[in-house]
C-alpha cells in the first residue's frame, strides 16, 4: 500500500480522481467517508486493487491518496482533477499557483522519509531515517513537467513566472501557452507561481454552463465594484482593539502591546469609531456604552488607559470577548474591523477561528502574533478566517511601526456591506451561493453563483446586486444572464457546489441562522455529503474511491509504503484521527494481501 500526501491551491474543487493501472483506467466515485473507506478496505481483502482520496479533516487544503494493492513491480498513475478561483490582484492582474512543497511549518510533529537503497519487502526496510542503507535525498530524481494553456476573457499583455524558469508565454490575443523548462534540480519545495497580466482592467462578466449530473444550469457572475464606483472620499470605520492581558503576556510582551497601541492610536484618522477591550479570563471594555468617535479627548483617554495596562486577568478566554463584540451588530454602512493582539496559549484553537468565520460576513479581524512563542496557527487561521491579515511580532522586532501602519492600511480599504441579491424572475431560479454574502473590499472581486431551473428562458433574466458604503455610496449592479450562451464543460458547477458546502462549513449557508448557529431540526453534515455525492466533488465528511476488480486476486502481505519526499520535512497525522488508522481496521475485518513497491 502506498500512502502520499500532498498539498493543492487554496480552495481547491477536486472533482476527479482516477488510477490507470496495465492500460485499464479506473474511475473513483464519491461516497461518504466511511462508506469510501469500506469500499477500500473490502477490496484490499479480497485481493483487488483498491485507491482512494481523501481530505484532512484538521490540515487545510492538504489530502491524501491510498494506493492499496500494487502487485510487486507494478506501476501506476494517479491523476486528480481539480478546479480553482483564480487569485485576482490589482486592477489587471491574475495570478496562477501550484503549491509543490510538501512542507507544513506548523506541524508539531515530522518525520523525513528517504529512499531505501534495495527493493526487498524485509518489513525492517523502512522509509525513515533508521534506515542505515536510504540513498541521499537530494539523489532523489523528483521533477515537475508542467505545461499551462491560458485563455482569458480579454486579451493577454504579459505572462511572467517569478518561481521557475519557463518557454513560451507570448501572448495571441487571449491565450497564451508555457512550458516549464528542463531542470533536473529544480525542487519541489519551490510553489509554481505564474503571475498574468491583461491589457483591460477586470470587467464583470456571467458565464453559463448546462450542470448534467443535476439536470440544471449554473451561473457564475464576477463583478468588480471598484471598477463601477472610481474614486473614492473619506473612508468611515469602527475599530475595536481585543488585547490578551492573560498571565502569559507578563514581562516583554505586555510592554511590546503598550508600545503597538501607542502606534496605533496615533496613527487612525479622525472620524473613526474606536474601543478598546483587554480580555484573560474575564475581559474589561473601556467604553462600555459601545465605541466613540476617535478625537483629542477620546484619545487622551485611550493613551492613559493603555499606559496602566497590566498582565493581571487571568488565563486566556479569546472567544468570550469575541462574543461580547458580535452581540452588538455593526452601524449601517460603516465596516467594523478587530484588531486582536495575543500570543495566542488557547485551547480552543479550532473553535476561535470557526467563530470568525462564522462572523466574517460582518465584522473583519486582523491579527499581532505578540512573542516568539506565538502561536501562528491561531494568529493565521483567526485572519484568514475574518478576511484580514496577519503579523507576527517577535521579542526582538524593531519594526512595530511598519507592521501597524501596513495592518492599518489594509483596514482603511474601503467596503461594501449588506449585500442583496434580487432577480426579475426569481422563479427560473432554484437557490444561489454564497447565501449570505460577506463585505467586498476595494479591489476585491465579487463571485456570485446562481442555480437556474432547466426551464430557465434563454434571455430575459436579470440579477441586481445591491450594496451599501458610507465611504464610496450605495453600488448596484445588474446584468442579464444569457442561458443560450452555454459554455463547454462543467468546472463552473462544480465552483458552484462547492461554494454551497463552503457555506454549510463556515455556517452560512440556508440551513444557519445569521449568528450562525444551526436551525432546528437541520443536519449540516447530512446535507454536506448529500452535496458532495451528488455533484462529485470532495469535501471533508466524503472521500474519492476506486476498486480494480481483479481475475486473480493479489496475495501476500501487504508491506506500507509511505511515498519518499526529497528531503522535506512533513507533518504526520495523528493514526487515530486520520487515514493512517486504517491498517488496524483492516487487521479487525481480517486483513488484506498484496505487496508494495
Amino acid at each position: 500500500e502506498a500512502v502520499y500526501m500532498f498539498p493543492l491551491p487554496e480552495g481547491a474543487t477536486v472533482c476527479g480522481f482516477e488510477a490507470l493501472i496495465d492500460g485499464r483506467v479506473v474511475e473513483g466515485k464519491v461516497k461518504e467517508r466511511e462508506q469510501a473507506r469500506d469500499t477500500y478496505d473490502d477490496a484490499i481483502a479480497s485481493g483487488h486493487g483498491a485507491y482512494m482520496l481523501e481530505e484532512f479533516k484538521d490540515k487545510k487544503d492538504l489530502f491524501q491518496a491510498s494506493i492499496g494493492n500494487l502487485p510487486p513491480g507494478k506501476e501506476v498513475t494517479i491523476s486528480i482533477r481539480y478546479v480553482v478561483e483564480l487569485f485576482v490582484g490589482v486592477n489587471k492582474t491574475v495570478l496562477f499557483s501550484i503549491p509543490t512543497s510538501h512542507a507544513f511549518p506548523d506541524s508539531k510533529k515530522g518525520q523525513i522519509f528517504h529512499v531505501p537503497t534495495n527493493n526487498n519487502n524485509n518489513n525492517n526496510n523502512n522509509y525513515n531515517n533508521n534506515n542505515n542503507n536510504d540513498k541521499d535525498p537530494s539523489t532523489i530524481s523528483y521533477g515537475l513537467d508542467l505545461a499551462v494553456d491560458l485563455d482569458m476573457s480579454v486579451d493577454i499583455a504579459s505572462v511572467v513566472c517569478p518561481s521557475h524558469k519557463i518557454e513560451g508565454g507570448a501572448p495571441q490575443g487571449h491565450n497564451s501557452h508555457i512550458k516549464l523548462m528542463e531542470d533536473p534540480k529544480l525542487p519541489l519545495s519551490v510553489n509554481f507561481e505564474l503571475v498574468v497580466t491583461l491589457s483591460d482592467p477586470h470587467l464583470s462578466s456571467v458565464r453559463i454552463q448546462k450542470d448534467v449530473l443535476n439536470n440544471r444550469h449554473v451561473a457564475m457572475v464576477s463583478a468588480f465594484p471598484n471598477q463601477d464606483l472610481g474614486e473614492f472620499g473619506t473612508i468611515y470605520t469602527e475599530m475595536i482593539f481585543l488585547i490578551d492581558r492573560s498571565g502569559s503576556m507578563a514581562g516583554s510582551k505586555i510592554g511590546k502591546v503598550r508600545d503597538t497601541m501607542q502606534i496605533f492610536l496615533r496613527s487612525i484618522p479622525e472620524g473613526t469609531l474606536f474601543n478598546i477591550v483587554g480580555f484573560g479570563s474575564r475581559h474589561e471594555v473601556l467604553h462600555k456604552s459601545g465605541s466613540v468617535e476617535y478625537n483629542e479627548e477620546s484619545l487622551t483617554n485611550a493613551l492613559e488607559h493603555v499606559g496602566r495596562m497590566n498582565a493581571n486577568l487571568g488565563g486566556t478566554d479569546i472567544l468570550s470577548p469575541l462574543k461580547t463584540i458580535f452581540k452588538t451588530p455593526p452601524k449601517e454602512g460603516i465596516p467594523r474591523q478587530i484588531f486582536i493582539l495575543t500570543d495566542g496559549q488557547v485551547e480552543n484553537r479550532k473553535a476561535c477561528i470557526d467563530y470568525v468565520r462564522m462572523h466574517a460576513t460582518t465584522t473583519r479581524v486582523f491579527m499581532f502574533g505578540m512573542g516568539d512563542d506565538a502561536d501562528a496557527e491561531l494568529v493565521k487561521g483567526m485572519a484568514k478566517a475574518g478576511e484580514g491579515e496577519a503579523e507576527l511580532i517577535g521579542g526582538a522586532a524593531d519594526n512595530i511601526d511598519i507592521l501597524v501602519l501596513k495592518q492599518l492600511q489594509r483596514s482603511l480599504q474601503p467596503a461594501l456591506t449588506d449585500l442583496k441579491v434580487e432577480f426579475n424572475e426569481p422563479s427560473q431560479v432554484l437557490a444561489y451561493s454564497p447565501y449570505r454574502m460577506p463585505p467586498i473590499w476595494a479591489g476585491s472581486r465579487l463571485v456570485l453563483y446562481i442555480f437556474l431551473s432547466p426551464d430557465a428562458q434563454p434571455s430575459g433574466l436579470q440579477v441586481t446586486v445591491t450594496a451599501k458604503s458610507v465611504s464610496i455610496g450605495d453600488y448596484t449592479k445588474t446584468l442579464p444572464i444569457d442561458v443560450s450562451q452555454l459554455l463547454p464543460g462543467d468546472f463552473i458547477c462544480k465552483l458552484a457546489a462547492r461554494s454551497l458546502i463552503k457555506g454549510l462549513e463556515e455556517g452560512r449557508s440556508h440551513l444557519h441562522n445569521p449568528d450562525g448557529s444551526v436551525l432546528p431540526n437541520s443536519d449540516v453534515d447530512a446535507e454536506t455529503i448529500k452535496l458532495s455525492v451528488a455533484n462529485q466533488i470532495l469535501s471533508k465528511l466524503t472521500a474519492f474511491v476506486a476498486v480494480e476488480k481483479r481475475s486473480t486476486p493479489t496475495e501476500g502481505t501487504l508491506q506500507i509504503r509511505q511515498v519518499p519526499l526529497s528531503d522535506v520535512k512533513v507533518g504526520v497525522p495523528d493514526s487515530d484521527k486520520e487515514g493512517g488508522g486504517r491498517g488496524a481496521r483492516r487487521q479487525q475485518k481480517g486483513g488484506g494481501g498484496g505487496g508494495g513497491r
